[in-house]
């Protein structure tokens, strides 16, 4: 399922290029659900989940801006066969190992679509500050529904980034605090390099290419990023992101994140509850 180099690569290096894990009749069963989902939020969509709302455009809906990627949080609460993937053997089993811990939670899951000619560049940047969470103990599969290369919006990494320590927890607090700081002075501050890293091309990552029904991982502090979809096929991948059990709340950090709503534990409790349910093999439903 997954060997010790392959662990050592992925601490090192902060991702790995897993290959396929899906048969082609299951990359066809998600591509089907997923058009099914897309099909009804583009005739309005449901108010149950309302999470689900984020990160995409309803009809009737104006936005400000262009975005990057479109995007649809938390697939596994609408629809089974995406509830089933977060069970997956291989997926849960290697993410544990690469994680070092024997029981797998669900931070969140989604999809991330760019359609033919499509969104944008989706600049560099770092998962773990854009979460309420306190522990880096996590990491992200992403899966491919399409064949991925530069050309419609592969994964571009840099490598070993998630242990550069321009880039780790204390150098974040240390910059948020210079700009809390100057803020009071009515002043700004010099960027640092975690922000100027948004301005360079993804083309300075490493491309990670995957065929569909194929994954990679990526830790929640390594820099990624992906160019646009210049092609006239759909780029199409479900991303899921995995905690240790125990990672903790942290109120203090992206506030206005739309998962908080769903919390039913406190600042610096382990995130439990029914929305971040725990992913194990035990669980999946084989064909």
């Amino acid at each position: 399922m997954v060997t010790q180099e392959q662990i050592d690569f992925f601490r090192d290096k902060g991702y790995l290029r897993y290959g396929p894990v899906l048969a082609q009749d299951e990359i066809e069963l998600y591509r089907e659900r997923l058009d099914q989902v897309i099909d009804e939020e583009n005739r309005g969509g449901r108010d149950d989940e309302l999470e689900f709302k984020y990160g995409h455009r309803r009809p009737g809906e104006i936005e400000e801006f262009d975005r990057p990627i479109t995007q649809y949080i938390n697939m596994w609460k609408r629809d089974d066969a995406y509830l089933n993937l977060l069970h997956h053997p291989v997926i849960t089993g290697v993410a544990k190992a690469l994680l070092g811990t024997d029981r797998l939670r669900l931070w969140h899951d989604q999809i991330i679509s760019k359609p033919p000619h499509d969104n944008g560049h989706f600049h560099f940047h770092q998962d773990f500050y854009l979460w309420p969470l306190m522990d880096p103990n996590i990491l992200t599969c992403w899966l491919a529904l399409d064949d991925v290369d530069p050309s419609n919006g592969s994964m571009h990494v840099v490598p070993s980034s998630h242990r550069d320590p321009r880039f780790g927890l204390e150098s974040y607090a240390a910059e948020m605090e210079a700009i809390a700081a100057a803020e009071t002075r009515g002043e700004t501050t010099e960027p640092s390099d975690r922000v100027k890293m948004r301005d360079e091309p993804a083309s300075i990552g490493l491309s990670v290419d995957l065929p569909a029904g194929g994954c990679m991982f990526h830790h929640c502090l390594n820099f990624h990023a992906t160019p646009p979809n210049v092609t006239e096929g759909q780029r199409r991948a479900h991303i899921m992101i995995f905690m240790a059990d125990g990672v903790r709340v942290n109120l203090n950090q992206s506030e206005q994140h739309p998962l908080i709503p769903g919390f039913e534990v406190g600042h610096g409790e382990p995130l439990t509850g029914q929305g971040f349910p725990v992913c194990d093999a035990e669980f999946y439903k084989a064909a």
